[in-house]
């Protein structure tokens, strides 16, 4: 389903999108063009992140309210209040939420900025003909850094896989940006450096691209409106109007500081502009063929489960995920809020020895009456009760480990007693479904007992 992209009398092609990988200085470059009065974009609203071959059938249904349950992507942007879409009937299709969006500030252009879009840069000009893309690139080791400095307090950049997505990203990016230019896209290149040193002047350039007069207010972050920006601790400089580099101890390995160069030599052949050069006497050879095939195809496998996810959030009924988003924020809650234990394995357990050796002592009778009994006959609700205790009396992570030992007494014990059950296979199935029943009753009764004291403290 392409969408119409309105060019104006003046040669306004909408929507505009701006793109790079993540921390390449995206939403710097989101909050300085969005000071610009005549420029509307919309911060990480996602409407084009989703597998291509189910796209078609993603906008028959009710896709703005599945939207709003995704990311707040109408809310963030002040579109709707309470979480309802009511007004918004006469939108079809992404193309329509972004001219809505700009027309209620007045804006001439419009548009989106995500860095979900570095891979599907192709996708977006089929189903918006004409528009205009600003590309941002950062040098890779930079990158990786400020990944992991934001992963210091953001679970999202601390996912497995984080580097080969990034490397997949980029290439793709490279990849499908060459491809456009060639075929005449509208398309403007900023590197973070040059907007962190130079940003009057990048900022004059990109308004001469889109047809618009500069405006100095771009410069001045200090009242800029950022409700549409997630509060995370990652985006601190931006509240702050900071434009500067931030100035940190060097936390990238040095054997990923030296794969990042790599593949940066590599993208630097394929663009000088977009990663210029290093100096003769810093060159680093490219990665190797093997090097390249192993992040591809991680990249490639976890790029693939992130698109499962997403079609997930698409297709399932909205009552069950709301049920699955708000089980998993009252499970993990608890772990948040609560205090990190002090002194580590020896004051846990000499603070509670009596405790544990009790709670242990009594696993170990289980076990004993276990072995006396016929094995098939099972114990497990019982085995419930020593990893309860250490989860109420110490924390719920002695009681994974009684969770762990319990969860393999039974499936040994079965495959002594009966050689149908004594496959390694069946063991390791038996232990690990046993496992995860037990590990669920100790987050859930560790979820409760944070919540009874929340509510015994507020009181």
């Amino acid at each position: 389903m392409a969408c119409t992209s309105p060019v104006t009398d003046a040669g306004y092609s909408n929507p505009v999108f701006v793109i790079g990988v993540f921390r390449s200085g995206t939403s710097l470059l989101y909050s300085l063009l969005n000071q610009h009065p005549q420029i509307a974009l919309m911060y990480e609203c996602d409407v084009w992140n989703f597998p291509k071959a189910f796209s078609r059938f993603r906008l028959k249904g009710s896709w703005l309210e599945r939207q709003e349950f995704y990311n707040q992507g109408l809310s963030r942007h002040r579109l709707i209040y309470g979480g309802g879409v009511r007004g918004l009937e006469d939108i079809k299709s992404p193309g329509d939420l972004y001219r809505v969006f700009g027309e209620g500030k007045g804006a001439i252009l419009w548009g989106e900025k995500s860095p979900f879009y570095c891979f599907r840069l192709q996708e977006l000009a089929r189903q918006h003909p004409g528009c205009t893309f600003i590309l941002i690139w950062r040098d890779p080791v930079e990158v990786y850094r400020s990944v992991l400095l934001a992963g210091r307090k953001a679970r999202f950049f601390r996912r497995n896989g984080v580097l080969s997505r990034l490397i997949v990203y980029q290439e793709k990016m490279i990849r499908q940006a060459t491809e456009l230019e060639q075929s005449g896209a509208r398309i403007h290149h900023v590197t973070y450096a040059d907007l962190i040193d130079n940003t009057a002047e990048v900022c004059q350039k990109i308004c001469r691209f889109l047809k618009v007069d500069f405006d100095p207010a771009m410069l001045d972050l200090t009242h800029a409106d950022l409700s549409a920006v997630y509060r995370a601790p990652q985006h601190e400089y931006l509240r702050r109007g900071v434009i500067e580099r931030q100035v940190c101890e060097e936390i990238v390995p040095p054997e990923i500081a030296q794969k990042l160069e790599r593949f940066r030599t590599r993208w630097s052949r394929v663009n000088r502009t977009w990663f210029p050069p290093k100096k003769p006497s810093e060159s680093t050879i490219e990665p190797s063929l093997i090097e390249r095939s192993y992040h591809h195809t991680a990249g490639f496998v976890f790029c693939a489960w992130d698109e499962i996810k997403r079609a997930l959030f698409e297709f399932l009924p909205l009552s069950w995920l709301q049920t699955y988003r708000q089980t998993v924020f009252w499970l993990s809650t608890s772990h948040r809020a609560q205090v990190a234990p002090q002194g580590g394995f020896r004051k846990e357990l000499s603070t509670h020895l009596g405790t544990i050796l009790g709670s242990y002592l009594l696993l170990g009778g289980l076990v004993m009456i276990h072995s006396w009994c016929d094995p098939r006959f099972t114990l497990l609700p019982f085995y419930v009760i020593p990893c309860a205790i250490l989860t109420a009396f110490v924390n719920w992570r002695w009681g994974m480990v009684a969770a762990l030992i319990s969860s393999t007494v039974g499936p040994a014990l079965m495959s002594r007693a009966d050689p149908d059950f004594a496959d390694l296979v069946l063991i390791l199935w038996n232990s690990s479904m046993r496992f995860l029943l037990l590990q669920f009753v100790v987050f859930l009764l560790d979820r409760l007992l944070a919540e009874i004291k929340s509510k015994r403290e507020s009181a």
